[in-house]
């Protein structure tokens, strides 16, 4: 009897430290996947603050269109929907979770920032084609170009236009991409919980 009370307290000694084990284990695994988290989000951050020095850079680039003799009214409406575009990004930033929020919090933030992110596009494409028919008209109307140096400038405005869009494209995919990355990492985290 005596045999079998040390066998009972050896094997509840053995689960004890095996249960000691393994909630070091899920506390080390949680850690991991923690700083994983933290990893993704700041790669989302540095590809999300990506418009603004976009942004910021076509405005003070902006003056450039006046010495070449575009009118001052297209200069004024390209800074302003630089900025537009540049609080448009701040307010979908506002978004991107921190590490510190709760998981379901953290979760809500990332789908709101991905939900933003899609019906924006819906507003700069259209912005962009304006944008675009107004530097045309703007320089048919004021640069008084021959039939030739027209082409050439409406030529180099498309390739600048489709260059400047697949570049946007790119961003735009690899900040889908982090979140998408992110939200997975989240669910996984909260499963460990």
């Amino acid at each position: 009897m005596e045999n079998l009370d040390n066998t009972l307290l050896e094997m509840r000694e053995q689960m004890r430290q095996l249960k000691e084990k393994l909630d070091d284990q899920k506390i080390v695994n949680e850690r991991i996947m923690r700083k994983s988290c933290t990893q993704t989000i700041n790669h989302l951050r540095f590809k999300s603050n990506l418009p603004y020095v976009f942004g910021v850079l076509a405005i003070l680039l902006s003056p450039y269109f006046l010495q070449i003799g575009m009118s001052m009214s297209f200069v004024i409406f390209t800074d302003v929907m630089m900025l537009v575009c540049i609080v448009a990004t701040y307010f979908t930033n506002l978004h991107i979770p921190r590490m510190d929020a709760d998981l379901v919090t953290a979760t809500e933030e990332l789908r709101k920032y991905k939900k933003i992110h899609a019906e924006w596009l819906k507003i700069a494409l259209p912005m962009l084609a304006i944008w675009v028919g107004l530097a045309i008209w703007d320089a048919v109307r004021n640069l008084q170009l021959s039939g030739q140096e027209l082409y050439g400038m409406i030529a180099g405005l498309s390739v600048g236009v489709i260059v400047g869009t697949l570049i946007g494209l790119k961003i735009r995919r690899d900040q889908m991409n982090a979140a998408d990355e992110l939200l997975a990492q989240l669910k996984d985290l909260k499963e460990t919980d």
